[in-house]
């Protein structure tokens, strides 16, 4: 089962999910009631009922600025990390990653920096994705580059075999230190696996 319809059965409402998407893949920034309706594609009662639910439940944070009342993710709440992982994993680019896994070839780990999918904007030359394998570059580069247009800004990604991430491993290599220092988000593979990569 694919890891979008899994989610989809976790969650009942679609105009739920969809909020949640949309809240969480750019949790920076801050929507107001008729943004959140015109992205979803979701009636206005729909997405007002939806929006009292999560915040409810602590997953999203409101406040009235002007004459509209705006939303955006909780980022104290307590599943604020588990929901930008599950939907970077079942939205946008981490989605379409696993939808095109077979095209995109041999790939043993896909990890997003948790920076990047919690929208800080770190120094140029840090590494927002790695792609462990050897994936097909030209599949790989035109979901990168749709996806630099989505997001307005360059992705750094590094693309390594196995073998090469555990040299730069036992070599202390900033880079990678850097990466794993701010614990990755596995979008493919298995936490339990990457932590076995000596």
């Amino acid at each position: 089962m694919k890891a979008s319809s899994s989610l989809k059965s976790l969650v009942i409402s679609t105009t739920r999910l969809k909020l949640i998407h949309q809240l969480f893949y750019t949790p920076k920034e801050i929507f107001y009631v008729r943004q959140l309706v015109r992205a979803t594609n979701e009636e206005i009662n729909s997405v007002r009922r939806e929006l009292a639910n999560l915040k409810a439940g602590n997953i999203v944070e409101s406040e009235v600025r002007g004459n509209r009342l705006y939303y955006w993710a909780n980022p104290g709440g307590s599943l604020f990390d588990d929901l930008l992982l599950l939907t970077h994993k079942t939205y946008g680019l981490g989605a379409k990653i696993i939808k095109h896994k077979k095209r995109l070839g041999k790939l043993k780990f896909v990890l997003f920096n948790r920076d990047f999918i919690a929208g800080n904007i770190k120094t140029t030359d840090s590494v927002d994705i790695i792609f462990v394998g050897s994936p097909t570059l030209k599949v790989l580069d035109m979901l990168i580059k749709a996806e630099e247009i989505n997001r307005g800004r360059e992705i750094n990604y590094m693309v390594m075999d196995k073998d090469e991430l555990i040299l730069r491993k036992s070599r202390r290599d900033p880079f990678i230190i850097d990466f794993f220092l701010s614990y990755p988000a596995v979008i493919i593979g298995s936490s339990l696996d990457l932590s076995h990569v000596q």
